[in-house]
């Protein structure tokens, strides 16, 4: 139960649960095909399930499926649509579909009710809906409303549906709080200590003679994998690079044409900083404006009148009026710095504007712009001629050019690597991969020898790499006489080890009964180090800290008297762990740790109450679920319909 609601809370029903009431609204439009089918009867083709009299269709579980697995792949962008159903994608959507209606139906025939007012503020409050003056915009609710391909209708339907959620599962998951006799128990398990012994018996003292010709090669064959070098690739390649292409230098018509296109950037320009608040009557804006002129810095009258001032750097006039309008923009650029100008209508409302600053820019001539207009037209030309460039290869190639010839053609500087492997490394070198090799290389190993060059951008408009895949390699296995002691020494530490386990389990049995660990490790046969103390409490496990050594978190898994095997790290060998005593938790000692345990138990509580709101929701209001329909909508997803 608690799997299926913490499912539900990732819908948009949990999401207006934890406060994101405007995304789960905006995921579930744009479907054009939203269906409230009333009818009698068991369900039938059309109909995935029945929740009470509403039916949940088809259609509009297959939209909704779809939008599940667009956001889980935006999660996990290799997730397929056939691992996403066959994981239970298609049963999760449903589920979650059924359990908001279910709830809504429960609520409204336990007397719970949604009125208009409840809808507009939902709306009203929701950040995509509002102006610039921080109010609930109807030209901003329109455009949502257009381009997500739903009527108001429809938004208010959905509307309704979370706030019944949110009056019926809110107080069942809220503020929950565990019951001291359930919290401790678990606290007390926190605080229970453990001592033992453990002996390490290390591989070393396990180390069998060197192996013999034989045991060595079937060693080697046993384990031909490891020794196996994976396919690599020679590749042939040359840089393009834009700082290596002639210079560019622009002409004086050049000069003299870009200065006249961009007159209006070199012209005398003024734009001004300014504050403005947007009111819906003239009378309140004119009474802001007075207290303005008054003395009262801006944003104090706006926050005295419920609203907040924006503020807005480097407008020009036209930029200004097409914001807002033209009466506006001509009042406030005829108004001086630090005046407030004549009140003034837009579509928006009516505006109060205070010029908080004026920057006013002198004409400039061409001989004063000539050195940036320079600068621009050599960087655009030289991003033109590298453009250029990798048009004409990539030409080149498609007109049947060799990787020499177009090498050849553009005057660059051919590469050949050595094999590589698919990270562009040299197998068996420690030197990092050249920059170019490790940005082809992907690209490279989905390439076969016979394939036309290719040409990528290694930085866009400044590099560009022309590859081509000149010898592909086969994995092949390195040769034994040329890594016999690495053979040698992977054979002896692991039998070395297999030997090493096999002393610490027969210590561990004898230990484990009434002969004490010291005593049973004397049976060994070789010589061991002494055993040490190891202590430690269960917190420390919990916590998943990484202090915590093997051989106490083996104490925590035996009972007194006891003793078990645990790798010890780094191959160094096995511990024969001991536990000798088991000390209970006093949380007397720590009366903040049941009540953190407490309120870690509180939102689990809480889940698990709201779920068994929502199971009896569905058992009150009766679900009927098409199973032939869901099967066959999993076969058309996957495709398991098409004919092959």
């Amino acid at each position: 139960m608690l799997k299926a609601f913490r499912t539900l809370s990732k819908s948009r029903i949990g999401v207006v649960l934890f406060g994101l009431f405007l995304i789960a609204v905006a995921a579930s439009f744009a479907l054009a095909d939203i269906q409230n089918l009333g009818f009698s009867g068991a369900p039938t083709g059309s109909t995935v399930a029945k929740v009470g009299s509403e039916s949940i269709t088809l259609a509009e579980l297959r939209v909704r499926v779809q939008r599940a697995y667009d956001a889980a792949r935006q999660q996990d962008p290799t997730l397929t649509l056939e691992r996403f159903i066959a994981g239970g994608g298609v049963e999760g959507v449903l589920n979650r579909m059924i359990d908001g209606v279910a709830a809504e139906r429960f609520a409204q025939s336990e007397g719970m009710g949604v009125s208009r007012r409840m809808e507009d503020g939902q709306i009203a409050s929701a950040p995509a809906f509002r102006g610039l003056d921080g109010r609930f915009d109807q030209t901003a609710f329109n455009t949502f409303l257009a381009r997500e391909g739903v009527t108001e209708k429809q938004l208010r339907a959905d509307l309704a549906r979370d706030l019944y959620l949110s009056q019926l599962l809110v107080p069942a998951s809220g503020a929950t709080r565990a019951p001291t006799g359930l919290a401790l128990p678990y606290a007390a398990m926190l605080l229970e200590a453990r001592a033992g012994q453990a002996l390490l018996v290390p591989a070393a003292a396990f180390r069998p003679a060197a192996p013999d010709q034989a045991a060595l090669e079937a060693y080697y064959r046993g384990n031909i994998g490891r020794y196996t070098i994976p396919e690599r690739r020679v590749i042939r390649y040359a840089v393009i690079d834009r700082a290596a292409l002639p210079a560019p230098v622009p002409s004086e018509d050049e000069i003299r044409a870009a200065y006249a296109a961009n007159q209006a950037d070199y012209a005398a320009r003024e734009s001004r900083t300014l504050a403005q608040v947007i009111l819906p009557t003239e009378a309140a804006a004119n009474a802001l404006a007075a207290r303005v002129r008054s003395g009262t810095a801006i944003a104090d009258a706006a926050r005295a009148a419920g609203l907040e001032a924006a503020t807005l750097a480097d407008q020009s006039e036209e930029a200004f009026a097409r914001a807002t309008a033209a009466p506006v923009a001509r009042a406030a650029f005829t108004a001086a710095a630090g005046d407030v100008a004549a009140v003034a209508r837009s579509p928006l409302g009516w505006h109060v504007v205070q010029v908080a600053g004026v920057d006013r820019r002198p004409a400039r001539p061409l001989a004063a712009v000539r050195g940036e207009i320079v600068e621009r037209l050599t960087r655009e030309k030289a991003a033109q001629g590298f453009a250029d460039a990798v048009v004409r290869i990539e030409d080149a190639i498609a007109d049947g050019a060799s990787f020499d010839e177009a090498v050849q053609a553009n005057r660059l500087q051919p590469v050949t690597s050595p094999a590589v492997l698919a990270t562009g490394q040299v197998p068996g070198s420690d030197a990092p991969p050249a920059p170019e090799l490790r940005a082809i290389a992907e690209s490279a190993f989905a390439a076969d020898p016979d394939d036309d060059p290719v040409v990528e951008q290694l930085v866009p408009n400044e590099r560009a790499i022309l590859f081509k895949v000149a010898q592909l390699v086969p994995a092949t296995p390195r040769p034994l006489a040329e890594i016999r002691a690495q053979v040698t020494e992977d054979f002896l530490r692991e039998r070395s080890l297999a030997a090493a386990r096999e002393a610490a389990e027969a210590i561990a049995r004898r230990a484990s009964g009434p002969t004490g660990l010291a005593e049973a490790a004397a049976g060994a046969g070789r010589p061991l180090p002494a055993p040490r103390p190891v202590t430690g409490q269960r917190r420390e496990l919990l916590q998943g800290s990484a202090a915590v050594s093997p051989a106490t978190a083996a104490l925590f898994s035996l009972t007194e008297g006891k003793a078990r095997v645990a790798e010890a790290p780094n191959g160094e060998g096995w511990y024969v762990v001991e536990l000798q005593r088991t000390q209970r938790g006093d949380v007397r000692a720590q009366p903040g740790l049941l009540e953190a345990s407490a309120a870690q138990f509180g939102p689990v509580l809480g889940q698990e109450y709201a779920q068994q709101l929502v199971s009896a929701a569905r058992r009150h209001v009766g679900v009927e679920i098409n199973q032939d329909a869901v099967a066959a909508l999993k076969r058309e997803l996957t495709g398991a319909n098409q004919a092959p």
